[in-house]
């Protein structure tokens, strides 16, 4: 019996060990996987300090897991995330999440922002205190760098399909009601804002009996200079102006059927001059028109404000080869109206345009009961034109009859789906309805044009999420309207104003009195034009970084040195008070003076500007940090509401608070792009009523 409890006995201190090695040997294992994945895997205490970080860390942020351990996780964080942060690690905490997921961004070790999702988990001990948070760390860097080109590309997307609705528009009309100029104009002015230019033309090329090449408009813009030529134009431009000079640069064009960029029309030889009394003509771009070999018609456009690329020519190819269409269209339906004079029986000719053309052309009844329907409707949903006669759309597809509106005095247009018949897809048709009146003017019948649009209205739901963006800026361009009026305007009227007075008070120079009162209006004068000069001054450096003639001379430079002599030339011109508090040390950096004294002295007057009636005057302060030199410009204003936060660097933006105060929203826009081109980054942290903290952030090397 005692051997036997002894064998017992050292049979359960082996299991035991055996039980340690695997528990050491399942801990290897579970260590070797985690510090595998690619995603960080982290702990951090209730204080908010990291306690476990996996290898994964070092590749995202650049710190070691030994100089991590122990530092607080929120020192990492880019300063704007910190309150966002805070709010949610105490909300783990204290119970109210019991896990969360949320976006950031990360200061790497560089210097670097890069956008991490995370999720964390809060961790109980056996009685249910808060001992931990445990969670991952997910660089989606790229993600959003594909999500931001994705949204810059919208813009480019809503402005094309514009245009392509306004040939769509074109189009349709044409085989309608034979009018393609009322949209064409439409078009016209369409292509003329967005190319940015003054006046233009689209026309037909046509040949005269001995095979020259001359020009008829279909729509041209009035630019006449005179009363005759006034006349001239409002007699003519519907039936079309013939062109007929080909010394000229549309004639250029006629004669070779080539591409004609010319960006100094004073200079180029191809230019024939123009009659007395024309507008000047600065630039011009002349685009053949073609369909396959076919040279079909031209579109002209003039006097942009910057110069004329192929960039223009590129972004306008859908429209032309929709034209192209159009030319060969309205060709073709003047054979056809001959056609139809020889015949004359509309309803043969009626036929004959709906069976070649991929539209459906249908006629009803007052009461919708299909008369005809063109035989493009099996093509497009699958049933016969015999299928549907004597029906109503309701019978025939299910769509209710209350679409349709109940007063048939007015042409309707439409989107209505429908089900294929075969394959039952949801096909949308977009449908124009117009009433047929008799020698009355009773209504009779109703003739309906569907067109087979379902492409179109899957992408505009795909963009419906941008409609607010959309929408958002043209609040921006209001904006700029109304601020660039005012801005210019005011100015002008003031020395102006002060130059009247000027005139009249020095016809009598020697009263002491009266200097005094003409030094008074100088200087009104003086701060005016200073005034509109930096206004005009910024709209030119935009201009000029837009199409990339800034140059960036690199030098070394003292930085405290070069801020201190900023914020002293800043109190000397401005009178203000700036706290100035700088490193230590002299810091070199290599960078253009001349843009960074540019970018600091846009930041200083925004600190001055908004916080005229703070009780603390603004600061500015240089200082380092992991291989950047960082200068903050901060002020105790009036700040930035949240919600323009994401604006706050847009061109002509300009804050929802500032309303009372002068300005043209264009500083940090410059700011911002400047700096980029230095090699640095621009951040800013601000709060309504408490005042901002914008930060220059540009690299040294020790």
């Amino acid at each position: 019996m005692a051997l036997h409890a002894l064998a017992s006995t050292l049979g359960t201190t082996i299991l035991s060990k055996k039980q340690k090695k695997n528990l050491v040997k399942s801990r290897k294992s579970y260590l070797i996987l985690v510090h595998g994945v690619k995603d960080v895997i982290f702990k951090i205490d209730i204080e908010g300090n990291w306690t476990f970080l996996n290898q994964a860390w070092e590749s995202i942020s650049g710190y070691t897991i030994e100089e991590s351990i122990g530092k607080n996780a929120f020192s990492y964080l880019e300063p704007s995330f910190h309150a966002q942060m805070y709010n949610l690690f105490q909300d783990l905490v204290n119970g109210a999440l019991e896990k969360a997921k949320t976006e950031f961004q990360l200061v790497t070790k560089s210097g670097a922002l890069v956008w991490i999702k995370a999720q964390a988990r809060i961790i109980l001990d056996q009685i249910g205190i808060p001992i931990s948070l445990s969670g991952t760390l997910v660089n989606i860097n790229q993600e959003k760098s594909i999500q931001a080109a994705l949204q810059e590309k919208e813009f480019d997307l809503h402005r094309l399909n514009e245009l392509l609705q306004a040939v769509n528009d074109t189009q349709l009309s044409f085989y309608l009601e034979e009018d393609f100029q009322s949209p064409l104009d439409t078009l016209l002015i369409k292509i003329l804002n967005i190319t940015g230019s003054k006046f233009g033309f689209i026309g037909e090329v046509l040949y005269d009996p001995d095979g020259a090449p001359y020009l008829k408009s279909h729509t041209i813009s009035n630019i006449a200079w005179s009363k005759e030529t006034n006349k001239f134009y409002e007699q003519n431009f519907r039936v079309g102006i013939e062109f007929r000079n080909l010394d000229t640069l549309f004639g250029e064009s006629l004669k070779t059927g080539e591409l004609v960029i010319s960006n100094a029309v004073s200079k180029d030889p191809r230019a024939g001059g123009t009659p007395n009394g024309h507008p000047p003509l600065y630039r011009y771009l002349g685009i053949p028109v073609y369909k396959g070999e076919e040279f079909l018609g031209l579109m002209g456009f003039a006097n942009k404000d910057t110069d004329y690329t192929m960039e223009d020519v590129e972004f306008l190819q859908p429209l032309i080869s929709g034209y192209a269409n159009l030319i060969k269209a309205i060709r073709i339906n003047r054979l056809k109206k001959e056609s139809d004079l020889l015949r004359q029986k509309a309803d043969e000719n009626y036929k004959l345009v709906s069976q070649n053309t991929g539209d459906i052309i249908a006629l009803h009844d007052v009461d919708l009961t299909f008369k005809y329907i063109s035989p493009s409707i099996e093509k497009v949903l699958g049933y016969s034109p015999e299928e549907l006669i004597g029906r109503t759309p309701e019978q025939a597809f299910g769509v209710p009859g209350d679409l349709v509106a109940s007063d048939l005095d007015d042409q309707i247009k439409l989107v209505v789906p429908h089900q294929h018949k075969y394959n039952k897809s949801t096909v949308y048709l977009e449908i124009l309805m117009k009433p047929l009146r008799d020698e009355h003017g009773v209504v009779h019948s109703l003739l309906a044009t569907s067109r087979d649009v379902t492409e179109r209205e899957k992408m505009l739901e795909v963009l419906k999420e941008s409609l607010m963006r959309e929408k958002e800026l043209n609040q921006l361009k209001s904006r700029f309207i109304s601020m660039t009026s005012h801005e210019f305007r005011t100015p002008l009227a003031t020395i102006m104003s002060s130059t009247e007075l000027l005139g009249m008070i020095l016809e009598r120079v020697d009263d002491g009195m009266l200097k005094e009162k003409s030094k008074t209006h100088i200087g009104r004068i003086n701060a005016q034009i200073k005034r509109l000069t930096s206004v005009i001054s910024d709209l030119l450096i935009l201009e000029r970084n837009a199409q990339d003639k800034v140059v960036i001379t690199h030098q070394e430079v003292g930085i405290n040195q070069f801020v201190k002599s900023v914020v002293d030339n800043h109190l000397q011109d401005m009178g203000s008070k700036i706290e100035l508090e700088l490193s230590e040390e002299e810091i070199i950096i290599n960078t253009d003076p001349t843009w960074l004294s540019h970018i600091l002295n846009n930041l200083i007057d925004n600190a001055v500007k908004y916080s005229i009636n703070a009780s603390d005057y603004p600061k500015v302060s240089v200082s380092k940090l992991n291989g950047n030199v960082l200068i903050k410009v901060q002020d105790f204003g009036i700040g930035i509401p949240k919600a323009d936060h994401k604006y706050i660097f847009g061109s002509f933006f300009r804050a929802k608070n500032v309303s009372n105060i002068k300005g043209t929203g264009l500083g940090l826009n410059i700011v911002k792009e400047f700096i980029n081109k230095l090699g640095g980054e621009v951040s800013f942290v601000s709060q309504e009523e408490k005042g901002s903290i914008f930060t220059l952030s540009l690299p040294y090397e020790n």
